[in-house]
């Protein structure tokens, strides 16, 4: 163990930085006891029941919107069944780059060290989960949307590039932000039981992806200087914005006879969606401000973004 100060405009920040070895060792003992083979560990043939959510409805984009008050409670479950396929299909893209970072991460580290196997359980990990979400989009009667287009070519080049301390800060920006929404799926037993059983054990799994990526984390972070550290903090509040947004396809509007566009622009406009999304990143923004990446400018970026409450 060894220390870091982080000199913020808020004054200074003290960081716990933890060897590699040790923390990868703790996740490769805990990855022995706690995996999962979803093909065996999920229950496929449990039924969907027609009257249940597939998410909490006040997780529902449009949920307390002119819109949703015009919607069936058939309209609103469906919607829910969408949205969800439409996380999960994200979250398959967002693997998939993870797994890249974590690739070119292996690359830059000795072969042998324990460091490089957990990075190699956690790519094992993120294949399972990727495999287990599009089962589970099929199962709902579904296919996999993709991201926008421009996202989706922008991933071709971006998964290519070690830019270590953007890479494991979207890491966290994507995986805290579903894993608080898997949470809440988990935890409410009025959902659809199938949904449930997928999120507890994503959950259960990527609990120490958020360790291993928030460790590494804080070691690039210390040597950065001010300013880089300030430089890289506005370069990814755009980013995760665009991820926010990213999550629900505009087929999910679609598909149940409302406009796209309007529906998304209801969507945007809604003060509960709003505080919704902040919710969902408010460990991820606890984590940046313990680290120094809302120092300076990019606090008010993120404010503006409605991703942080002021």
């Amino acid at each position: 163990m060894s220390t870091a100060v982080i000199h913020c405009k808020d004054g200074d920040h003290t960081l716990d930085l933890m060897d590699r070895e040790v923390v990868a060792e703790r996740l490769l003992s805990t990855s022995r006891k706690h995996s999962f083979d979803p093909d065996v560990d999920v229950a496929w043939d449990t039924p969907v029941e027609p009257d249940r959510f597939f998410m909490p409805p006040e997780c529902v984009s449009l949920f307390e919107t002119p819109l949703w008050d015009g919607l069936t409670r058939a309209q609103r479950i469906e919607l829910s069944r969408r949205e969800l396929a439409s996380t999960m299909s994200y979250g398959i893209y967002a693997e998939l780059m993870l797994m890249q970072a974590l690739v070119l991460h292996a690359w830059r580290r000795e072969v042998d060290s324990k460091d490089v196997a957990y990075a190699l359980t956690e790519i094992a990990d993120e294949c399972r989960h990727s495999m287990m979400f599009a089962r589970l989009i099929r199962t709902l009667g579904l296919r996999a949307t993709r991201p926008p287009q421009w996202m989706y070519q922008a991933g071709k080049v971006i998964g290519g590039i070690y830019q270590p301390v953007q890479k494991f800060s979207m890491v966290l920006v994507v995986e805290e932000t579903t894993d608080t929404l898997q949470r809440a799926i988990m935890a409410d037993s009025d959902l659809q039981p199938l949904v449930r059983q997928v999120c507890k054990i994503h959950v259960i799994e990527e609990s120490r992806h958020i360790k291993y990526a928030r460790e590494e984390l804080k070691r690039q972070v210390a040597n950065l200087s001010p300013a880089r550290r300030r430089a890289y903090a506005l370069m990814i509040s755009p980013g995760a914005y665009e991820i926010s947004r990213a999550l629900i396809h505009p087929s999910c509007y679609s598909g149940i006879g409302l406009d796209p566009k309007e529906a998304a622009r209801a969507a945007a406009a809604s003060p509960h969606r709003r505080e919704t999304v902040a919710w969902m990143f408010r460990r991820t923004m606890g984590f940046f401000e313990e680290v120094g990446l809302l120092d300076g400018p990019a606090r008010k970026v993120w404010q503006h973004y409605g991703i942080l409450q002021p």
